[in-house]
């Protein structure tokens, strides 16, 4: 990694900064690596002494094997070791991102400001790799045979972003005010190129590997269709922050979209081009209370509603509508003990008027083509604590209580949970710096993560008669890691191991993507400043 930074040209009225970091690693999953390229340049430009502009810039690029993990036989998760690969040696999956953002802010007096801000973002990825264990509908048989097939998309995406906002601070009569008014305005160009999937690539085992010979060769794929869904978007908000006391403030707020969608899809095979439109148009309003009994406690609630745009096209390539989410918190701030404990307790709801989630019809592993599975209802309730008790110690504890189903789907059984979510996650962490003339310099730390019992696997359908969509239950896991570390003036090293306790757990997704997580493992970071 390297981190540059400081005066440009020997101006005072410009300065720099350069973010860079490149990396190639192995995997502790057979066969499976990457390699990562990052680069973050920025300027500023003290261009008056109330104007600056901000110029900034990254480049990514990630090159790594396309890794779905060890499958699941029949809805159950198998018993094979957690570096077993069982895709294809060749696969790969690419990405490469270009952005550019520039923000003009002028500042007319101490209370007043304007910022104007525009943004360009190149986003193109290419998967070529094995289809997802049952993902082609050859399923892993119970001996753990397995026919792969082979699948091949790619996705060039463009997004601009122009938005320009004014901020101010006044006061009528004995209310105080803190004003944002300002409009925005984006458009996505997204083509998505899906090629003719091969149902049968070769047959392996994936208890036993060396029963078949894999192939190793890299087929033709054809194209099959291409996709273009560009949107674009306008919007005007408003929304005024009222100290109506001393103790008590009130947010209202208020936005307008406009949203025109399209699809269009052309078939390789033919040449034929459906298309299909959508314009929507909405007010979306937002409000929020905030009153401060005492200094050292602040109780808050809040609503907002907001109309979120869905990429993507469904199973039939036609373009999808928006969805509207209403949020509910309450919640209550604490400062303690003279400031050594913070303790903060929120709860929330969130409805999600029709969720848009990577179709499975038709063995889709196309996360651009989605079905609307209805309307969600998301609870939950957060905790979070942080104290420093003395000099050099700091610790953190957190918890989570969240609920999802689905409330209302013509797709899956209401009332049924949503996969993937947990009930229950927790994590804490401790910090601790020696503050000794002699051990000045060295810190320990200790974390731990939490995760529950969840569902995976796919939810029941009621459009399939006696459906054979099963779910997967996760059990829950802790992690914990531990680091020490040296830091000086121009020098700092640090050592880490992950997974302390070697547990074993995977991150799940329908029943085509099982993937371990790492084992116990240990890294090392230096770092210089000159």
């Amino acid at each position: 990694t390297l981190d540059l930074y400081g005066s440009a040209f020997g101006s005072q009225k410009i300065a720099f900064r350069l973010n860079g970091s490149y990396e190639k690693a192995n995997s502790f999953r057979e066969n499976v690596s990457s390699e990562r390229v990052y680069i973050n340049p920025s300027l500023l430009f003290k261009v008056t002494k109330k104007t600056d502009l901000l110029l900034e810039g990254d480049y990514l690029k990630d090159t790594r094997s396309a890794d779905f993990g060890i499958g699941a036989i029949n809805y159950t998760i198998p018993d094979l070791p957690r570096e077993r690969f069982i895709g294809v040696a060749w696969s790969r999956y690419r990405i490469e991102q270009k952005t550019a953002n520039a923000t003009l802010t002028h500042q007319f007096s101490p209370a007043w400001q304007l910022r104007a801000t525009g943004a360009y973002r190149q986003y193109a990825s290419d998967l070529f790799a094995n289809q997802r264990p049952n993902g082609n509908g050859q399923v892993i048989k119970a001996d753990g045979t397995w026919v792969r097939g082979l699948q091949r998309s790619a996705t060039d995406e463009t997004y601009y972003l122009g938005q320009v906002d004014l901020t101010g601070k006044f006061s009528t009569d004995f209310v105080g005010h803190q004003i944002l008014v300002g409009a925005d305005a984006d458009r996505y160009d997204t083509k998505t190129t899906a090629y003719k999937a091969l149902s049968v690539y070769d047959t392996v085992n994936v208890f036993n590997p060396g029963r078949y010979r894999a192939r190793t060769d890299i087929p033709e794929l054809a194209l099959n269709t291409l996709t273009s869904a560009p949107i674009r978007r306008v919007g005007v908000y408003a929304q005024d922050l009222l100290s109506l006391a001393r103790k008590l403030k009130v947010l209202v707020g208020l936005r307008y979209s406009y949203q025109q969608t399209e699809s269009n899809v052309l078939t390789y095979a033919d040449g034929k081009t459906t298309s299909s439109a959508l314009f929507d148009g909405a007010f979306t309003p937002r409000f929020g209370l905030v009153y401060q009994p005492v200094k050292t406690t602040a109780l808050f609630a809040s609503y907002s509603n907001s109309f979120t745009l869905n990429t993507g096209v469904d199973i039939a390539g036609a373009a999808l509508p928006p969805s509207f989410l209403n949020q509910y918190e309450l919640g209550v701030k604490n400062e303690l003990l003279n400031g050594r404990l913070t303790a903060n307790v929120t709860a929330y709801q969130i409805v999600n008027s029709n969720l848009a989630q990577t179709s499975l019809e038709n063995g889709n592993t196309n996360s651009n083509i989605k079905e609307l599975a209805g309307e969600v209802t998301s609870r939950g309730l957060e905790i979070d604590l942080a104290s420093k008790p003395y000099r050099g110690l700091s610790l953190a504890a957190g918890y989570s209580l969240n609920e999802t189903r689905y409330t209302l789907s013509n797709i899956y059984i209401e009332g049924s949970l949503l996969r993937y979510n947990p009930a229950h996650t927790a994590n804490g962490s401790l910090y601790y710096a020696f503050q000794s003339k002699a051990l000045r310099g060295f810190n320990l730390g200790l974390t731990a993560l939490y995760t529950g019992d969840r569902q995976a696997g796919r939810s029941t359908r009621l459009t399939v008669k006696n459906d054979a969509y099963r779910l997967i239950p996760i059990a829950g896991f802790t992690q914990v890691d531990a680091s020490a570390g040296y830091a000086s003036a121009r020098f700092s090293l640090r050592v880490k191991v992950a997974n302390l306790g070697n547990a074993l757990s995977y991150y799940v997704h329908d029943d085509n993507s099982v993937n371990p997580i790492a084992p116990r493992n240990f890294s090392a970071t230096a770092a210089y400043r000159f």
